[in-house]
């Protein structure tokens, strides 16, 4: 009898240190620890590649035809075309080279995975990270990609669930949280972070239009107009092709006299040294987010949150118990609640101490790398 495959390829859409891949590393150390042989293909060089290989796996570049939302015009599908079908084709070699047993695919946005899967007769996973919204087309034909080319598909929350299962098979769809590796301590004490200072309010993430990166700079305007001592902080790069928002943000914030309160601190590796320095997280996204692992960093570092109140942001904050949560479209409304939020200590302690305890009992690190193992048993057994 043929022993249980152990060859897995991981393809993954980025090389940076966000939410995405740090859950990819992840799944790596636990496949790696049930020794596994893990073979990694990432689309260009990047931080990655040196923490991947230091952990034992096999890492590689090649462009994989990432297809994103900014390829939906004539010039950008014939690119995507020819991107997809070339590394549909190194995929698939490189899968019968290394007798790779299943494909692991990170985000929904990698066509050229699947199809090499299918090509070469093996069983492939997909774990999606985002809810696509904007434009319908596209939504529908990932899903729909998805649904054909994947053998099971794991989401990262409830409302990820609730916008894929429509497009999927009853049984291919699995919602697995992500397990939390960090250590969340009770908090004995709480102290204002800076008396006397400025009031941080703090945005981290990609600067892509969904993050809500016009309604912060919009909330903030208005904080402003509440207190002069509030100062702002966006971190963040953007992707190759978005350059022109982060451009037209920056253009923003100037126009409005704003340049000297708010400050764009671009991709930054030291997030716990500028949570430690605010006094508030405020996540402002306008489309539905998955799971947001920002929030789970600042839950991490004790700082208080405040999100817009839309889909995994909710989950984490277990309906407004561990933190703010926002309306859209309504900057003025935002910063009379920001405001008043702030100034509200035992609110503030309340929150963070629901939000520790709530993170340690639903996104359990125990309980995701069990989850994952299982999946892959299961995928391998099934193929």
């Amino acid at each position: 009898m043929k022993q249980l495959a152990k060859r897995v390829l991981v393809l993954h859409s980025s090389n940076d240190m966000y939410g995405a891949s740090r859950i990819v590393l992840q799944v790596i150390d636990i496949l790696i620890k049930a020794k596994y042989e893990v073979h990694v293909i990432l689309p260009y060089k990047g931080v990655l590649n040196k923490i991947i290989t230091d952990k034992g796996a096999s890492c590689s570049i090649y462009n994989l035809g990432v297809f994103r939302k900014i390829y939906l015009n004539l010039n950008g599908l014939y690119n995507r075309f020819l991107k997809i079908k070339n590394a549909k084709n190194h995929i698939s070699n490189y899968i019968d080279k290394h007798h790779i047993d299943l494909l692991y695919t990170s985000t929904s946005v990698i066509i050229s995975g699947g199809l090499a899967a299918k090509k070469s007769g093996i069983p492939s996973i997909s774990h999606i990270h985002e809810i696509p919204t904007v434009n319908k087309s596209y939504e529908i034909f990932i899903a729909l990609f998805v649904r054909y080319f994947s053998k099971k598909v794991i989401v990262v929350s409830n409302s990820v669930a609730k916008h894929w299962q429509p497009y999927l098979k009853k049984k291919q769809l699995l919602k697995v949280y992500n397990g939390i590796v960090f250590p969340l301590t009770e908090v004995s004490e709480y102290t204002k972070r800076k008396i006397g200072q400025d009031i941080t309010v703090t945005s981290i993430g990609r600067l892509i239009p969904g993050k809500g990166h016009k309604y912060f700079i919009e909330a903030a305007k208005e904080l402003l107009k509440l207190n002069n001592q509030y100062q702002f902080l966006i971190v963040g790069d953007t992707f190759p092709g978005y350059e022109s928002y982060e451009e037209e943000l920056k253009t923003l914030v100037i126009e409005n006299d704003l340049h000297e309160k708010i400050h764009f601190l671009g991709y930054r590796a030291d997030i716990e040294a500028i949570l430690a320095k605010s006094d508030l997280l405020f996540h402002s996204s306008i489309t539905p987010d998955s799971l947001p692992t920002v929030l789970f960093e600042a839950i991490k570092m004790k700082v208080p949150l405040a999100a817009t109140e839309l889909a995994g942001a909710v989950e984490i904050l277990d309906n407004g118990n561990c933190g703010l949560l926002l309306p859209l479209n309504n900057a003025k409304k935002v910063a009379e609640l920001i405001n008043d939020y702030i100034k509200d200590e035992n609110l503030k302690i309340s929150n963070i101490e629901k939000a520790i305890e709530y993170t340690n009992l639903h996104f359990s690190p125990t309980q995701f790398e069990k989850n994952i193992l299982d999946i892959f048993k299961i995928t391998l057994t099934s193929k």
